[in-house]
C-alpha cells in the first residue's frame, strides 16, 4: 500500500517540477519581444556651455567682365579736327605726328598707325600723321634796277632825252638842236611842243611838209612820186600827155 502512496506522490512531484519550470522559463514571444525592445538611451550633456559659432563662407569672386572692342575707322584724308572727333565717339583718342608737305593741305591726315577696322579696347590710342605745311621759301634779294631811262614819257613811239635841249619835227622849220622823225605818239603835257594840233599826233606837218618838199624835187628832176613812198620817171608820148614809166 505504501508503494502505491510513494508512486503518486512521486507523480504529483514530477508533475510539479514541470510546473514550476514552465513558470520560471520566459516564453519564446516574449524574449524575442524583449530583445527587440529597444533601449532606453540618457544623453549626456555636457558640463561646459556650447559658445555660439558663426559660420563663415568662402570668399566668392566675380566673374571677369568683358569689354566690347571697337573698330578703328578710316581716318586717312580727314581734317585733324574731325579725325579727332570720330576717334572720340569710339572712346579712342589720337596720337599726333606732323610731316611737312607740298603734296596735301595743311591739318590733312596722312596716314595712321592702326589698320581700318583693327578691334581695339576703349581708350586706346591712334597714331596719326598730319601735314604741316613746308616753312615760306627764303627772301630773294631784288633784280639789281636798271638805271633810270632818261627817255620823256610823254612820246612813248620814240626815246626823246630829257636835258639835252630842245626837240623839233626832222623836216619842219625847227632849229634843234635835236630833231625826231614824225609821225608820233604825243602825251600830256608835250614839253617839246611837238603836237601844236592837240590831236595825240606830232611831226605830222613836218610829214606833209617833207612829202611836199620830195614832191617838188620830183617835179624838178621830172619824176613824180609812188604810193610807196618812190618816184616814178615821167616820159612823153607822140601826141599824148606824159605818163608814168613802170
Amino acid at each position: 500500500m505504501w508503494r502505491r502512496k510513494a508512486f503518486w506522490i512521486a507523480v504529483a512531484a514530477s508533475v510539479g517540477v514541470l510546473v514550476l519550470i514552465a513558470v520560471l522559463l520566459p516564453h519564446p514571444d516574449t524574449t524575442s519581444q524583449q530583445a527587440q525592445a529597444p533601449l532606453p538611451t540618457v544623453e549626456a550633456t555636457s558640463a561646459t556651455a556650447t559658445l555660439p559659432t558663426t559660420a563663415t563662407s568662402p570668399p566668392t569672386t566675380a566673374p571677369p567682365t568683358t569689354i566690347p572692342k571697337v573698330a578703328v575707322p578710316r581716318l586717312v584724308g580727314m581734317k585733324l579736327a574731325r579725325a579727332k572727333r570720330v576717334l572720340a565717339d569710339r572712346g579712342l583718342h589720337a596720337s599726333i605726328t606732323y610731316k611737312t608737305t607740298a603734296q596735301s593741305p595743311a591739318g590733312t591726315v596722312l596716314s595712321q598707325s592702326r589698320k581700318v577696322g583693327t578691334s581695339v579696347a576703349p581708350g586706346g590710342a591712334v597714331t596719326l600723321v598730319v601735314a604741316k605745311a613746308p616753312p615760306p621759301p627764303p627772301p630773294t634779294a631784288p633784280p639789281p634796277t636798271a638805271p633810270p631811262s632818261n627817255c620823256d614819257p610823254a612820246y612813248p613811239d620814240a626815246c626823246l632825252h630829257d636835258g639835252i635841249g630842245d626837240y623839233d619835227c626832222a623836216g619842219g622849220s625847227g632849229n634843234g638842236p635835236n630833231y625826231v622823225e614824225g609821225p608820233i605818239t604825243v602825251l600830256a603835257p608835250d614839253p617839246f611842243d611837238l603836237d601844236r594840233d592837240g590831236d595825240g599826233v606830232g611831226c605830222e606837218e613836218a610829214e606833209r611838209m617833207a612829202n611836199r618838199v620830195k614832191l617838188l624835187g620830183c617835179r624838178i628832176a621830172g619824176m613824180r612820186p609812188g604810193q610807196d613812198g618812190g618816184a616814178h620817171r615821167l616820159r612823153a608820148r607822140p601826141g599824148q600827155g606824159s605818163r608814168v614809166a613802170h
